[in-house]
């Protein structure tokens, strides 16, 4: 997850309707986000390139969504893009939810 200072590296646990993200290096028990699938768009996805791909992983994609007000970017590997796609599409009915192919 990005947040403007750089990549945070981090964990994601899928709940029914959010994600609990928690950083790798941090002694908190509490997540250091929590995106909602309600407020959560895909927007566009990109390959690494430049700096981001000197900080991360050969193959990883970079999405970028917005939530609520702001815009999000997530890195991923390939498995990982595949499985937060499918929780976002396999929102409840009535729930808009967007994803980029």
């Amino acid at each position: 997850m990005r947040a403007g200072r750089g990549w945070s590296y981090g964990i994601a646990q899928y709940e029914n309707d959010r994600i609990d993200w928690y950083r790798i290096f941090s002694y908190a028990y509490r997540p250091a986000a929590v995106l909602t699938r309600r407020d959560l768009e895909v927007v566009g996805r990109r390959d690494a390139e430049g700096e981001d791909e000197l900080a991360l992983f050969p193959g990883w994609t970079i999405v970028e969504c917005t939530f609520g007000t702001g815009l999000v970017e997530l890195a991923m590997a390939p498995d990982a893009l595949t499985g937060f796609l499918s929780w976002l599409e396999a929102a409840p009915p009535g729930q808009n939810v967007s994803r980029v192919s």
